[in-house]
């Protein structure tokens, strides 16, 4: 890779956290609209980092799934800031969003088992560490409740499986795209915690939105960064 191309790279990374920024700020003065757009250039600035890497790198199925799951991870992200939009089908832009993360999800845990060898007790542990900890939050925000409480913890299972998985990839290769992923697997599934207590748990603090956005922009950007290095 050209130094160029890698210096463009890191270049996307303070301009998604220039509008990630411009996000938060119009989310919380109410300009939702505002919020939308800027959201959605926020999540562009990793998918065009996936496309350098693509057109970069060695062409595998590894990159193309792990590709294609950041644009699932776009799309579900704009279909669930709609929930601000339009409010009156807050839900259902809510169940829509993670549907396609899901998917986004099963597509990175497929391109983790195809990149090659991963550590099997690395994943046992990583799954039983994180998902420890997921419940323990869970616990604390009681954020599990009422009909959606078994596809939420389906939901959170998917999320941790691919974040345990990644560090079993880790573990075995000992690679900086490797380790990259597993960072943002793990970043992913911290996101995916608060961003359940912040909408479905009592007393939603904005510091939680916050938070929520920023593990979720640095899981999604170091995982576009795995497809470049």
């Amino acid at each position: 890779m050209t130094p160029e191309l890698m210096l463009a790279g890191f270049l996307l990374v303070p301009i998604c956290g220039v509008f990630v920024t411009l996000f938060l700020m119009a989310f919380y003065r109410g300009k939702f609209n505002h919020a939308l757009l800027f959201k959605g250039v926020a999540s562009l600035c990793f998918i065009i980092l996936g496309i350098v890497g693509l057109l970069t790198s060695e062409p595998s199925i590894t990159s193309t799934l792990i590709f294609i799951g950041l644009c699932f991870g776009i799309v579900g992200d704009e279909v669930i800031a709609l929930c601000q939009n339009l409010t009156k089908y807050d839900m259902q832009f809510f169940l829509g969003g993670g549907s396609f993360f899901v998917v986004g999800h099963i597509l990175y845990i497929i391109a983790l088992f195809s990149s090659g060898e991963l550590s099997a007790v690395a994943l046992i542990v990583s799954f039983v560490v994180l998902a420890t900890f997921s419940m323990i939050y869970e616990r604390y925000r009681k954020f599990y409740k009422g009909s959606m409480k078994y596809s939420l913890m389906l939901y959170i299972c998917v999320v941790i499986f691919m974040a345990a998985t990644a560090i079993g990839v880790f573990f075995k290769q000992l690679t900086v795209g490797a380790g990259l992923f597993a960072l943002g697997g793990i970043l992913f599934a911290v996101s995916d915690n608060i961003l359940f207590a912040y909408k479905l748990s009592e007393n939603p603090k904005f510091k939680q939105n916050i938070a929520l956005h920023v593990a979720y922009y640095l899981a999604q950007i170091a995982i576009a960064f795995s497809i470049l290095l």
